[in-house]
Parts: C-alpha cells; sequence; structure tokens
C-alpha cells in the first residue's frame, strides 16, 4: 500500500503478535506500531479515539473469527476493536479463518451484521490454509486486496487516470414480461451489481446515466436515472442516449427478460381461470438488447457485458465460466464481459457481493477462450468490485482516454 502512495498506520493485536513483530511491521509501515488501548503516551489525547478518527478507511487483514465476532457485537476490550467501534470511517475485511468456522451460522451472522453495518467484505479465497485444509477461509492474495482498497479510496484506476469528461451509460436491475395488467414474469436481479458501477464512475467524475428497471434503490450522488419497466423500454431508453451521444462506455449490467408473452391480455385473468388461460400463453423471444445495440454502435462504443451463469458440481468452475463467457463475448459483440456464477451462496443475485472473471478478446471478439484475456476477481464487496472493473477497462484504454 505504501507503494502505492498510501500512509499506512498499524494496530496490532495481542495474536498478531506471535505471528509477527511489531519492529518488522514498524520497519515496513514506516510509523511506530499501535497495540495498547490505554497507552500512557498517547492516552492525554485521547489517543485511540484520536487513531479511529485519523484514517479513511480501516483494513482488517487477517480478519478473524474472533475479532469478526467482537466487532459485530460491539466490543472494544482491545485497540483493535476500540478503533472498529469508535471509527467513522469504512472498513474493509479481507476475512481468514478454517473451512469449518467460515461456514459455521455464529461466523455467517457475524458477516451479516457487519454488512449491515456497511463493512466490506474482501474474500476469503480457496486455497490451503494455515491448518492444512483445502477449502474456503484463506485470505486474498495481496494484490486483488490493494486493489480493492485503491477503489474505496477513490484510486484514478490502475494507469492514472480518472473519467473526467467521460459518459458512461449504465442498465441495471431486471425487466419484466407482462402476462395481464398484473402478473408478469422477471427474474432475481436487485440491481445491486449496476448501480454500484454507476455510482464508481460518477465518483470518479464521469457523467452517468443510470437505465434502472423496476427496483427500490436510491439513485447514486451524481447519477442521471431513466427508470424503465420492460424489456423494450429499456432499449428506447439506451438508444435515445446513445444517439444523443458522445458514450464513451455502454455497461450493460441488467438482466433483462428472455422471453416475453406474444400477446398480453388487456384484462386480468380471474383466479378461476389463471391456470388454464396459463397454459394457452404463447411466448415470444425478448429482444437482445446488448446485441441489438452492438450491431449499431460496435466500432463506435465500446461495450461492457455481464453474464450469469451456473456450474454443475462436476465442472471446473474457472474454466466452464470461461468458455461460457467467450461464447457470449462473440455472440454480443462486446469488447469486453464479466461473468459470473450464480445459484450458490454468496455470489451474485441477491446478495452483497460477487465474484468471477473479467475477459477481454485478444484480437476482438473470438467464441474461444483460450484467444481471451481473463482477470479472476476474488469474492468482495460489489462496491469494491465496481471499482475494480473500471480498473482495468481503464488499464486496457476502453474508457478514461480522449480519442
Amino acid at each position: 500500500m505504501r507503494a502505492r502512495g498510501v500512509e499506512v498506520q498499524v494496530v496490532m493485536t495481542d495474536a498478531a503478535a506471535a505471528f509477527v513483530t511489531e519492529l518488522s511491521l514498524s520497519t515496513v509501515s514506516g510509523r511506530a506500531v499501535r497495540r495498547s488501548l490505554l497507552d500512557p503516551a498517547q492516552e492525554g489525547t485521547v489517543g485511540h479515539i484520536e487513531l479511529a478518527d485519523w484514517p479513511d478507511l480501516v483494513v482488517v487483514a487477517p480478519g478473524t473469527a474472533n475479532l469478526m465476532s467482537r466487532a459485530a457485537s460491539g466490543g472494544a476490550s482491545d485497540l483493535a476493536s476500540t478503533v472498529l467501534l469508535a471509527t467513522r470511517a469504512p472498513v474493509m475485511w479481507a476475512p481468514a479463518m478454517n473451512t469449518n468456522m467460515w461456514t459455521h451460522p455464529a461466523t455467517a451472522a457475524n458477516v451479516s451484521t457487519l454488512s449491515g453495518f456497511g463493512h466490506l467484505m474482501v474474500g476469503p479465497a480457496s486455497g490451503e490454509l494455515a491448518c492444512g485444509w483445502q477449502g474456503v477461509g484463506a485470505m486474498v492474495d495481496v494484490e486483488p486486496l490493494c486493489d480493492a482498497v485503491m477503489a474505496q479510496l477513490g484510486d484514478r484506476g490502475i494507469a492514472g487516470h480518472g473519467l473526467e469528461g467521460q459518459t458512461v451509460l449504465v442498465s441495471a436491475g431486471p425487466t419484466r414480461a407482462y402476462i395481464d395488467p398484473v402478473r408478469f414474469m422477471t427474474n432475481a436481479s436487485t440491481g445491486q451489481m449496476g448501480f454500484a458501477l454507476a455510482e464508481e464512475a460518477a465518483r470518479r467524475g464521469a457523467r452517468v446515466v443510470l437505465v434502472a428497471g423496476p427496483v427500490e434503490r436510491p439513485t447514486p450522488p451524481g447519477v442521471e436515472r431513466v427508470d424503465v419497466t420492460t424489456a423494450e423500454e429499456m432499449y428506447a431508453a439506451l438508444r435515445t442516449v446513445c444517439e444523443a451521444g458522445p458514450v464513451d462506455l455502454l455497461a450493460m449490467v441488467a438482466a433483462v427478460s428472455d422471453v416475453r408473452v406474444a400477446a398480453p391480455r388487456a384484462q386480468k385473468a380471474s383466479k378461476d381461470s389463471l391456470l388454464a388461460d396459463l397454459g394457452g400463453v404463447a411466448w415470444a423471444a425478448e429482444r437482445d438488447l446488448l446485441a441489438s445495440l452492438m450491431e449499431t454502435y460496435r466500432g463506435r462504443i465500446p461495450a461492457l457485458g455481464f453474464a450469469a451463469q451456473t456450474v454443475a458440481a462436476e465442472e471446473d468452475e474457472a474454466a466452464t465460466l470461461q468458455r461460457l463467457g467467450a461464447r457470449k463475448m462473440a455472440a454480443k459483440g462486446v469488447d469486453a464481459l464479466f461473468v459470473n456464477r450464480v445459484g450458490v451462496p454468496g455470489v451474485g443475485f441477491e446478495s452483497d457481493t460477487n465474484a468471477g472473471w473479467l475477459m477481454f478478446a485478444a484480437e476482438g471478439p473470438s467464441s474461444t477462450a483460450s484467444t481471451m484475456d481473463a482477470f479472476e476477481a476474488p469474492s468482495q464487496s460489489k462496491s469494491s468490485l465496481a471499482g475494480w472493473i473500471l480498473d482495468h477497462l481503464i488499464a486496457r484504454e476502453m474508457v478514461g482516454f480522449s480519442g
């Protein structure tokens, strides 16, 4: 973090001192380590509160089950837990513990509580644990953790550029396919990922237009919002913004319905006839919004697609996601695509966290994963992931560079 220009103050617990010395952490951080809650040299200025007020971000790495439990319950028995209770800065956890501890209901409840406080979770990752087990519970690697920190702090991207003067168009949320005036088919998208991407782009200085399906989420600061309900309404709104131009990045995060009712009923079906009426519904394929937009704007507007995929238990997750992502990139004609797994806890729909692969066509869109450049995004909050994605788009010069 110091190599990225960040000032770092280390706070140690007694348990941390069993693994690494204060001297070593003082040397690499450039500051004396803080460890004592009631340090006579600091308490004349109520040092533990002064310390809690100092940072722009508090990072807990490794985030142990013990400290997580104390923070969730509001404990303040040592300096680290007191800082977590007293700080007004955002808090980011890099969980690290045995698999059984991570999956225990008590830890799940603590994570839910901390997330409810607005704390961010980056990880844990899967791999070999200190105890010798293989499984979920390892702390994420340093680079993705630092990327998440820089995104939260407002880093202007890997290449050092912001989004001032750029226009970013984002779609988010589900769409509805109406059967009759009160009944419709939809999906489980909450719009959280799209809203997070819109908020992060605006925070980096872009003009952001957010075309949102029917979700009850507050509009991010500085974002222009257009509310729609159906796929056709979303397509029309996106076309309007693209035609008004210029658009420097199109991010299609919305989970658009794949089918629609060919002839929606003008009147509500009665309860008694509902099953019979539903059996007679004629379905038609919905317009592929992203592919349709690319037919018109490919080469003129850089486009990022999103794909939610399921993976069978016997399949290799990484290989399957990349293969399916490559196929979808070719079909849509986009420059980049983020593919993630759904149908498992903790990622995708109705979750505060997400993980997956960001893929770029090496030589234009292709149907084979071997020709793609793919970057793995570790499990993290969707707001953190939004920054991670934008960092990589900027580094790829997909956005953030005029001309």
